[in-house]
């Protein structure tokens, strides 16, 4: 018999209407977990707790936005009243922004950093009081392989990545005393809805594939897994840090010439 990692294990997925959010929620129901899927596409998420349901899993839908922190309160004592319990966050919930840098608004800049910093912030400071209660529990921020690099047009979503996974790193020295673990996950080219356009495009679709080492773009339930893995008993030891999904993008980085084999 099969055991489940997550069994007895309630965890919030924000985002989880959708995409690689809608990818980890079946997967940690499959491993046992009642899910509480979050998002502002309450009937999307409804959606999802439907095919939860009908597979034999437990699931609930809160419609909330992430950039408000008093839905977020609101959402983590409906979760908590609900089961009893919150083990594990998944701050998933993410925006992008693609213009040039002389083009980015400020209504651009501060959505960026509202949806992807500010949010996971919040919605932490809501739900540890309940995973303290619990005696710990995991919070996994997905963060971006831009978190490690710049990328053309998107300094807005680069700079707020990238302030995730300080914050990543900032939130498991504040959390450690509590028994929460933080620890981040960076996709890379991911062909989710998020994605489609350039995994589907003429020019990017099969080009950019090849720009890593495995040869493909990767999948939602690529990063299903390393989430199980940082929210189960299996990395009890890991805080603060980041587990990289990209194929071997970074490692794959060359420049022109390198290729070259010198004998001396």
């Amino acid at each position: 018999m099969t055991t489940m990692k997550l069994e007895n294990k309630v965890v919030i997925i924000t985002g989880g209407a959708s995409g690689m959010g809608e990818a980890m929620c079946h997967g940690f129901s499959r491993e046992g977990a009642s899910v509480v899927i979050v998002d502002r596409d309450r009937q999307g998420a409804e959606n999802v707790v439907s095919k939860i349901c009908s597979t034999g899993g437990t699931a609930i839908a809160i419609e909330a936005d992430v950039t408000s922190a008093e839905q977020l309160q609101n959402m983590s004592s409906k979760a908590a009243d609900t089961f009893g319990q919150i083990d594990i966050l998944i701050n998933n919930a993410g925006a992008r922004v693609i213009r040039g840098f002389l083009e980015h608004t400020a209504k651009d800049w501060n959505s960026m950093l509202d949806i992807n910093l500010s949010g996971p912030f919040y919605c932490t400071q809501a739900v540890v009081p309940f995973m303290a209660q619990s005696s710990g529990g995991s919070v996994i921020n997905v963060c971006s392989i831009a978190s490690y690099m710049g990328r053309t047009n998107r300094c807005a979503c680069v700079a707020a990545k990238s302030g995730l996974l300080g914050l990543t790193r900032a939130m498991a020295m504040d959390l450690s005393a509590k028994n929460i673990r933080v620890n981040g996950i960076s996709p890379g080219m991911i062909a989710s809805p998020f994605n489609q356009r350039f995994a589907e495009g003429e020019e990017t679709g099969k080009a950019w594939e090849s720009e890593n080492l495995i040869g493909r773009w990767g999948q939602s339930d690529d990063i299903t897994g390393a989430a199980i893995f940082l929210a189960s008993d299996e990395s009890r030891f890991i805080t603060g840090s980041d587990i990289k999904v990209e194929g071997g993008w970074l490692a794959a980085r060359s420049r022109p010439g390198e290729e070259v084999i010198w004998e001396d």
